[in-house]
């Protein structure tokens, strides 16, 4: 029995193994959940569908748009000469072959920049630094909710200028602004009081004193991470905030929120579909299954919860 329990042990340790190689980055769909009904989980795409193309690029958003996502997450930076542009990092250098800060470039300077950095690069050969415009436009044609963070440290005085950006686009209706910054959250909802806003938060140092100043600042949700508590979680649901989880890469973890009441998660590899793509691309996603399916076997097998 003893040499029964090896071999079977050694078998899934190389198929988890197997899995991790060919399997990295590729889609899972939340459907392969019985937990999870179809519709009622509402999937954000975590700076585009940035497990089949660059986050934060116009390919990474044409993937989501036709992946069934609920919305596009971004990240904005306003330029030396006042472009907003959609980038992570306060400089260029992790996501493109420049270097320098974003706030101390002109958008001119930023466009002559190649993306050398993401998944499936190589299938996306010559792919610029985006502006918050034509991920607007991406989002429009395929009808996604932009889901846009402002950086903690953006200075509020511009918040004005983007407001009127987003104000003047036609498909307003559609936006989610989210951020850790205070005082962004509380101007953009000044200026913005139709367009929901939702306070981010990290898992450290984390309170009660952060839903008090979502409610009493008359926000509509939270953005929480994946490593918070059972009870906290429950705590945010509770007041009556919309939450937002960030940023989920495995069904459980899709599960266990979505039964804490949870109906929104950010994510780099979930899908509501199964994508399109090479033959390679479908046995990747093939083993990605098969992997869960592994794994939820093994855990009623042992009684692991």
């Amino acid at each position: 029995m003893k040499k029964f329990i090896s071999v079977f042990l050694a078998a899934v340790t190389v198929l988890v193994c197997t899995v991790c190689v060919f399997a990295q980055g590729a889609a899972m769909s939340v459907y392969s959940s019985d937990k999870i009904p179809s519709g009622t989980m509402r999937m954000i795409a975590h700076r585009g569908y940035s497990a089949v193309a660059p986050g934060n690029t116009i390919p990474a958003y044409v993937a989501a748009g036709k992946s069934d996502f609920w919305g596009a997450e971004c990240d904005i930076r306003r330029t030396k000469d006042g472009v907003w542009i959609l980038m992570h990092n306060d400089t260029v250098d992790e996501m493109t072959d420049g270097t320098g800060k974003v706030s101390e470039m002109t958008y001119a300077e930023i466009s002559e920049l190649t993306v050398d950095s993401g998944n499936n690069l190589e299938m996306y050969p010559g792919t610029k630094v985006a502006k918050l415009t034509e991920y607007l436009d991406v989002c429009g044609e395929y009808g996604l909710h932009p889901v846009i963070e402002i950086k903690a440290e953006a200075e509020v005085e511009y918040m004005d200028e983007l407001a009127r950006l987003l104000l003047a686009r036609g498909d307003k209706e559609m936006f989610v602004i989210i951020s850790f910054g205070r005082e962004v959250c509380v101007r953009i909802k000044e200026l913005m009081p139709e367009t929901p806003v939702y306070y981010i938060i990290g898992y450290e140092d984390v309170s009660r004193e952060d839903i008090d100043f979502a409610l009493n600042n008359h926000l509509d949700g939270m953005d929480i991470h994946v490593f918070l508590p059972d009870d906290y979680v429950k705590a945010v649901v509770d007041s009556g905030l919309d939450v937002f989880v960030w940023t989920i890469y495995d069904i459980a973890n899709a599960e266990r929120f979505y039964e804490l009441g949870v109906n929104a998660i950010t994510t780099n590899t979930l899908t509501q579909e199964k994508p399109e793509g090479s033959l390679r691309q479908q046995f990747r996603w093939a083993l990605r299954d098969l992997f869960y399916r592994v794994s939820v076997f093994l855990r009623e097998l042992f009684n692991v919860n």
